[in-house]
């Protein structure tokens, strides 16, 4: 067991600290080249929403630092209670890990090895536990794509409707086209 543990964490070690990020789709943009027309009115706060991207990489960095994509996309209050949900999760493991019961037996409900059955408050604080560190990932990554994709949503709208275009328009009137000059909003 001990083996194992090792492993995955020297594993995960080298994929975090390799300068390579893995990702199940192409970029088809290079944004460090690329320099967008931006408002005037835009703040940097914005521009940084509009510029983060929520990559494997992030979702394998959640998984160690509990509340990453939170503190990422700017919403550290959630990102603190996921913080302190998953701690709550680890203490109920670490609290098991110091009986005498071993852990990996009460996650298989394996009776054989232990002198006396698992107790209930066992299982409870076991499961509850596993379900909070789990639950507390899965709501970082999919509450946290959420409200990116959400931010990211608000910023275009408010910015698209304040674009005004000029031009020279063609205004029909019965038979005669005379030009005209006219203002128009895109929402």
């Amino acid at each position: 067991m001990k083996y194992n543990v090792s492993f995955i964490l020297f594993i995960l070690g080298i994929v975090l600290v390799s300068g390579q990020d893995l990702d199940i789709y192409k970029h088809q943009k290079n944004s460090n080249f690329n320099l967008p027309a931006i408002p005037k009115d835009m703040t940097y706060e914005e521009f940084k929403i509009l510029s983060t991207d929520l990559r494997m990489q992030d979702m394998m960095i959640a998984t160690i630092l509990p509340g990453h994509i939170h503190f990422k996309i700017g919403e550290k209050k959630a990102g603190y209670y996921i913080l302190g949900t998953r701690s709550l999760g680890y203490l109920g493991l670490v609290y098991l890990s110091l009986t005498d019961e071993s852990l990996t037996k009460i996650i298989l409900l394996d009776n054989s090895g232990l002198g006396q059955s698992i107790s209930t408050g066992d299982l409870i604080v076991t499961y509850g536990s596993l379900v909070l560190i789990v639950g507390s990932y899965l709501y970082d990554w999919i509450h946290g794509k959420y409200r990116l994709d959400d931010k990211q949503n608000r910023i275009r709208y408010k910015y698209a409707r304040k674009k005004v275009q000029l031009g020279l328009n063609i205004i029909k009137a019965d038979k005669y086209q005379y030009p005209g000059i006219g203002i128009a909003y895109n929402f």
